[in-house]
């Protein structure tokens, strides 16, 4: 397995591309959408879906371009469908030349996964086995479990696992946790977690922006401290870390702070 980091637009987003043999998958595809299709290219990858931590436009602006030129299925928690459908909320008025409201998607929620058995064994096979043979289709919002599989729910010290999917000869493990925005989520593979605009290099995501709820980042923050401390952490800007760095030295997962609770922020 690979994981090709992007620094992306004015906002540096890290978009990932997360690859074994021919086949990938892209974690936030914020901006630049001709830098990420030319890192597929050289590689010689075929894209199988996009997977997006959450809905604000620094992380969703190069969607659109992505969609329609790999025909490959969009993935967002529920909870940031009102984000990615307002522009005023996901901010594209304010930072990108035009507002962005997204049409082609589909959500993933509390009980279901997304279906990718059997697509790194395919170099073209979307991983989506939905009506539209297409995999996706303009104006494809889909709440269906049609094209998605139910999975068991895992609850280890309060994390709950919302989903998980069997992909590049290992299973992702989905977690919505909320704070930055509501439909918030982390993505585990293998030792490796991304952890979206939810935890920093020392640092953390803003509950000023819309969608953010101080009292809900702080609850996701004591729940990320339950993770394997060994995992890799992978953030939605900035550097690359380990949790157990986290743990140990970024003052937002210190007892003192957690303890204040949203007083701090």
């Amino acid at each position: 397995m690979k994981i090709r980091k992007l620094i992306l637009g004015l906002y540096s987003v890290n978009c990932y591309i997360v690859s074994t043999d021919n086949f990938c998958f892209i974690i936030d595809p914020g901006a630049d959408f001709k830098s990420i299709d030319r890192c597929i290219k050289e590689e010689s990858l075929t894209p199988g879906f996009i997977l997006n931590t959450h809905g604000h436009y620094d992380h969703i602006g190069a969607v659109p371009e992505v969609v329609n030129k790999y025909k490959i299925p969009f993935y967002i928690h529920v909870e940031d469908e009102f984000i990615i459908t307002d522009p005023d909320k996901n901010l594209s008025t304010i930072f990108g030349q035009n507002g962005l409201s997204l049409k082609t998607y589909k959500l993933i929620g509390a009980d279901v996964s997304v279906n990718t058995r059997n697509i790194s064994n395919s170099k073209r096979n979307t991983g989506i086995n939905s009506r539209s043979s297409s995999g996706i289709a303009t104006d494809n919002i889909s709440r269906s479990t049609e094209g998605i599989y139910s999975s068991n729910t895992k609850n280890n010290g309060g994390i709950k696992k919302i989903f998980t999917c069997d992909v590049i000869d290992k299973e992702i493990e989905i977690f919505n946790l909320p704070g930055h925005t509501p439909g918030s989520i982390v993505i585990k593979l293998r030792n490796y977690l991304f952890s979206g605009d939810l935890l920093f290099k020392e640092g953390v995501g803003r509950t000023d922006l819309p969608g953010g709820n101080a009292d809900e980042l702080v609850k996701s923050l004591n729940l990320i401290k339950k993770f394997n401390p060994e995992l890799t952490v992978y953030p939605g800007h900035g550097a690359t870390t380990k949790l157990k760095f986290e743990i140990e030295n970024n003052y937002y997962l210190s007892n003192s702070f957690l303890k204040g609770g949203k007083n701090w922020f």
